[in-house]
């Protein structure tokens, strides 16, 4: 079967190419209109931190945007494949020190249900985890 690829928040023809490689390891079909867990570990070795933690923010952004993420107990729970996933990701967040991107920002602020000006940044998001989780 052929999976359609989510479309990147920012896209470009590298993201798509990018993103048609990662696709593998887990992440939201719009065709299909479901999550498969992300492998954020093993995807993180094939491709890097950087590139996998866009794409790992991007598809939960989508399945968010689309309505089939709707709690916040779903991070730990159906996105990742197991907590060393989540855990990696989280970790991964601390370390991506920008500003989160708008369509980011609106699809976790509605995800973690917290105070708009607690999550300004991936790192912020990082901490926002780490509360409602334990550290990583």
């Amino acid at each position: 079967m052929t999976r359609i690829l989510p479309m990147p928040v920012q896209s470009t023809k590298i993201d798509m190419a990018i993103y048609a490689d990662c696709a593998r390891f887990g992440g939201w079909s719009p065709l299909e209109k479901n999550f498969i867990p992300l492998r954020f570990e093993e995807a993180a070795s094939a491709f890097g931190f950087g590139t996998q933690t866009q794409y790992a923010l991007d598809c939960i952004t989508l399945a968010v945007e689309a309505g089939y993420f709707t709690t916040r107990d779903v991070l730990k729970k159906a996105v990742f494949a197991d907590e060393s996933d989540f855990a990696a990701f989280c970790s991964a967040l601390a370390r991506y020190d920008w500003w989160l991107n708008e369509r980011h920002f609106y699809a976790f602020l509605a995800l973690l249900d917290c105070d708009e000006s607690s999550l300004r940044t991936y790192t912020d998001m990082a901490r926002e985890f780490e509360d409602e989780y334990g550290k990583f």
